[in-house]
C-alpha cells in the first residue's frame, strides 16, 4: 500500500468516527430534548388537575360557609322564640 492510499483511508475513518460522534450528539440532544417535553406535559397535566381540586375545594368550602349561615340565622330565630316564651 502507498502512503496515499493511508492517507486516504485514515481520512475516511477519521471522517466516519467524526460522523458518528455528531449523529451520538444529535442524538443525545433529541432524547434530552424529548424527556424535557415529557415532564413539562406531565407537569402542566399536574398544575391542571391541581386547578380543578382547587375549584372543587373552593366551592364546597363556600357551600359550607352558606349552610353555617343558615345554621346561625336558625339559631338565632330559635333563642329569639325561647325568649319570647
Amino acid at each position: 500500500m502507498s502512503a496515499e492510499t493511508k492517507t486516504n483511508w485514515s481520512l475516511i475513518g477519521m471522517l466516519v468516527v467524526w460522523g458518528a460522534t455528531l449523529a451520538t450528539f444529535i442524538w443525545n440532544v433529541a432524547i434530552t430534548q424529548s424527556q424535557t417535553e415529557s415532564r413539562l406535559i406531565a407537569v402542566e397535566k399536574d398544575i391542571v388537575d391541581l386547578d380543578s381540586r382547587l375549584d372543587t375545594a373552593e366551592a364546597f368550602r363556600l357551600e359550607i360557609r352558606s349552610d353555617l349561615a343558615e345554621i346561625k340565622t336558625d339559631l338565632v330565630w330559635i333563642r329569639r322564640q325561647l325568649d319570647k316564651e
